[in-house]
């Protein structure tokens, strides 16, 4: 019975796992402080640094905060001020 309540988008026969190898999970206080650091113009570069976190995984954070209304789009991009200082 479970089984006809599962719909999949597409028939997989040999699965894929992309990005595996990154860490998808963050801390409540590390989202804020990102939260912060995002406002104050820091680049993903830096923002990398600062959580000593593969910069893919920062990126993929701005992505989830962006589509969940968190943080907004700004001057620079992910490059922030360092864009605008060049």
């Amino acid at each position: 019975m479970l089984n006809s309540l599962v719909v999949l988008k597409h028939q997989r026969q040999k699965l894929y796992v992309c990005l595996e190898d990154l860490d998808f999970v963050w801390d409540e206080k590390e989202v804020k402080e990102f939260d912060r650091m995002w406002i104050e113009g820091l680049s993903i570069q830096d923002i990398s640094r600062a959580f000593d976190r593969d910069m893919d995984e920062v990126v993929l954070l701005v992505m989830d905060r962006k589509r969940t209304g968190y943080i907004n789009d700004r001057p620079g991009g992910v490059y922030g001020r360092r864009m605008l200082e060049q």
